[in-house]
């Protein structure tokens, strides 16, 4: 189960630190052994991502921070390869509450394999290289 903004309640700088301790919590727990080798971060450039009390956290933990050139959604994995293959089996469909909707992500989430989430991550390599080759310019339907 994924866990989900609650009602009323902004991405600030504090919520956001609370989310990357939790981050590491999980690994810690998930992925032993992880932390004591190298935890790579990449966010975009969200004033809570870049205030320097989020900055400051992020190197308190230990995660190295990959630098994200503005306006590049084609280097962040959700609107690149999340959102677009989440949104097929949803599109058209008429939800009566936000329960309905949230239990419908929920479930699609749980049906998809974990292949299919390690395949977008594995592609932010290739995108990271066009973004260089480009020097930073939106890379959406970019081909080498």
């Amino acid at each position: 189960m994924i866990d989900w903004l609650p009602n009323k309640v902004t991405i600030n700088t504090e919520y956001y630190v609370q989310v990357l301790k939790k981050l590491r919590e999980a690994i810690k727990s998930k992925r032993r052994g992880k932390l004591s080798s190298h935890v790579l971060l990449q966010h975009d450039n969200a004033p809570a991502h870049t205030s320097r009390r989020t900055l400051d956290e992020i190197q308190h933990l230990g995660f190295e921070l990959l630098p994200h050139p503005p306006y590049s959604p084609d280097l962040a994995p959700i609107d690149y390869w999340l959102f677009s293959e989440m949104e097929r089996p949803l599109r058209g469909k008429r939800f009566s509450d936000f329960e309905h909707l949230r239990s419908a992500v929920n479930s699609w989430i749980q049906g998809t394999p974990e292949k299919f989430f390690t395949t977008g991550i594995n592609k932010l390599p290739s995108k990271w290289k066009k973004c260089i080759k480009v020097k930073g310019e939106f890379i959406e339907n970019y081909e080498q």
